[in-house]
């Protein structure tokens, strides 16, 4: 796919800063621990991770490395500092880059995505883990802080940096969450069929599935946080730990992976547990013994989760368990 050529600002930009570094398929590391990882795979830059003060710097590296990126994709986010956020948004809305949200991109990661001169999703992970999430500042406690918020100019920005899409009255509503956790999420229009919605406004002061809050009739193409409705493919996506693992236990066709009145358990405590497995992180696997009163599911690991969730199994019912679901897939036979 092509994009837009990287403009001549880009150039005149990456002419004053640091001298090159050499930026290969490898990620580059970046001014302390913590920072955001960086990867470069052709003219495309993939950053992922929290956000810190450093990563301004970072980028800019990466800029005079390559004045022919035109591509910028932001991953797996949640956000981190805030000034950061403003200042490489800016960078990137200079240089007239396309940016691409994969998986989830909320707080100062979501004003890096707004400053693409076009913002796209991608299809790197399914559509209902593919959002941007926006909110206000919060202090160290992820309480909201005002004076930050009104200080750092955030309500007009977003507003310009949306191309004066944004819905006014709800910038201010997101702007005003109290607790960190909340946000306004933007899916993918096209996942509205399927959710009902593809906007979601949480609020924070509960843990909650983020596509089970507050639905708005609007979309990401309405409001200006994306400017197409392309999804695309990031260049390293093939080798993602999620695609590798669809790719070793694929959908068994059994049941779609919310259908849980399918789950060969009797217990009703399984059942429960099932709709919090649901709701975990990835990688996660969910074990079954055919006695159909045990169970045992493992997310978030780094370890093998399969084998583990197997394991507990087998320690509860005393025999063999199998494989239920493995991340996003049913593999029950």
């Amino acid at each position: 796919m092509v994009f837009a050529k990287t403009r001549t600002t880009l150039r005149r930009l990456a002419a004053g800063l640091l001298p090159a570094l050499a930026v290969g398929a490898a990620a580059l590391s970046g001014g302390s621990a913590g920072a955001m990882a960086l990867a470069s795979h052709g003219n495309t830059l993939i950053l992922s991770g929290p956000v810190i003060g450093g990563d301004l710097a970072m980028v800019k590296d990466a800029f005079a490395a390559n004045p022919k990126i035109d591509l910028v994709v932001l991953r797996n986010s949640h956000g981190g500092d805030a000034w950061t956020g403003y200042r490489v948004g800016e960078l990137l809305r200079e240089a007239g880059v396309t940016t691409a949200v994969s998986g989830y991109c909320i707080s100062s990661c979501s004003r890096m995505f707004l400053g693409g001169k076009q913002r796209v999703f991608t299809n790197d992970y399914p559509a209902d883990r593919t959002y941007v999430g926006f909110h206000g500042h919060y202090n160290a406690q992820g309480n909201l802080d005002p004076q930050a918020v009104s200080q750092g100019g955030l309500y007009a920005w977003t507003l310009k940096h949306s191309d004066g899409k944004a819905d006014p009255a709800l910038v201010k509503r997101w702007i005003a969450i109290e607790k960190n956790r909340g946000a306004a999420n933007f899916f993918h229009p096209d996942v509205a069929p399927a959710l009902g919605h593809s906007v979601f406004f949480c609020d924070g002061l509960q843990a909650q599935k983020v596509t089970s809050c507050e639905a708005l009739g609007t979309h990401a193409l309405e409001r200006g946080v994306i400017t197409d409705e392309r999804r695309i493919a990031s260049p390293d996506q093939d080798a993602l730990p999620e695609k590798q693992r669809a790719r070793q236990f694929p959908a068994s066709g059994y049941a779609a992976l919310d259908a849980s009145h399918k789950l060969p358990l009797d217990a009703p405590a399984g059942l429960e547990q099932y709709q919090r497995y649901l709701l975990a992180s990835l990688p996660r696997a969910f074990a079954v013994a055919p006695t159909r009163k045990h169970w045992a599911w493992v997310a978030g690991g780094a370890d093998d989760v399969n084998a583990q969730a197997l394991k507990r199994c087998e320690e509860r019912a005393q025999q063999a368990c199998v494989l239920y679901s493995v991340d996003d897939n049913v593999v029950y036979k």
